[in-house]
């Protein structure tokens, strides 16, 4: 019989405050990821541009995952997963608190280089935070911290469009709930780079399975997996960037209506889904799972 704190507990260390701390981490990019879909139809009705136009909120954030992912993995491999985490919680912090002297300005492409700046602080998060999470505990329980930490990210996913929705859309400054979010994440820096977090090796760490793995890296199920990423981030980024555009145009609701209709009932199900699959995978073989959703 497994004890009771053996999924935070390994070689006699509990892991447990450190997973704790990083799971709060999820939560903040799932908020970051959510507020977009609403920042969208606002720049459209703020600057009078185009549904195109309005899409560079989105890109500009992707942009700063694809050209800041390698940068970001070669951070974690060589100082540890800690100065991964405080990088990208320094960037993050700076990109949200640019939006206040964007405010003044009045700047879309100023907005966009601020959305950039985050994107890139959310690449740093991401590389650190799901490998880190993984590790700290026993390695058989490894995808249910995944899992535990994912959770919260969905519940960042809800959390965002409501905010978001319920400021913009009464007349609210943009700059306030980033402000509030620049001055959390800042915070959760200062904590992090207080607090020494273990760290810990994975299985996989030494020079000669990077050799191994560099071999076998570029595998056909590996480039299919990139593939279905891809189309899977592109439908539903395209779906949830758009989704408050079509409610308003298509049905006679508000788009703060439309925003809470996108964080509870969208985002819910998405959170919904995340946990119904976790527990599914404790009876079905994960690339079966995959197979029927596909």
């Amino acid at each position: 019989m497994k004890q009771k704190n053996s999924l935070f507990q390994a070689n006699g260390t509990s892991y447990a405050v450190p997973f704790a701390l990083i799971a709060s981490l999820f939560f903040l990019w799932g908020f970051a990821h959510g507020i977009l879909e609403v920042l969208n139809p606002h720049f459209q009705q703020s600057f009078n541009i185009s549904k195109t136009m309005a899409a560079l909120v989105q890109a500009a954030v992707y942009g700063g995952y694809f050209l800041m992912a390698l940068p970001a993995g070669h951070i974690v491999r060589k100082w540890g997963y800690r100065r991964g985490v405080l990088t990208g919680l320094m960037l993050y912090g700076v990109g949200a608190l640019l939006f206040i002297p964007g405010s003044w300005l009045e700047s879309f492409p100023f907005y966009v280089f601020s959305l950039f700046v985050i994107g890139c602080g959310l690449t740093c998060l991401e590389t650190s935070a799901n490998p880190y999470a993984t590790v700290l505990g026993p390695p058989d329980s490894a995808e249910r911290r995944i899992n535990l930490a994912q959770a919260l990210n969905g519940v960042g996913w809800i959390v965002g469009p409501l905010a978001g929705g319920a400021l913009l859309f009464s007349g609210g400054s943009i700059a306030l709930p980033y402000a509030i979010v620049g001055m959390v994440v800042l915070c959760a820096m200062v904590l992090f780079s207080r607090f020494r977090l273990p760290e810990v090796q994975d299985a996989d760490s030494g020079d000669a399975s990077h050799e191994k793995n560099a071999h076998g890296l570029w595998s056909i199920a590996f480039v299919a997996g990139m593939a279905a990423l891809f189309l899977y981030v592109a439908a539903q980024t395209g779906v949830n960037s758009f989704f408050i555009n079509y409610m308003t145009e298509t049905s006679p609701i508000s788009p703060a209506q439309a925003s809470r209709w996108l964080g509870f009932g969208g985002m819910g199900l998405f959170v919904a889904g995340r946990v119904l699959g976790s527990w599914l995978m404790g009876y079905i073989q994960p690339r079966h799972m995959l197979m029927g959703c596909v």
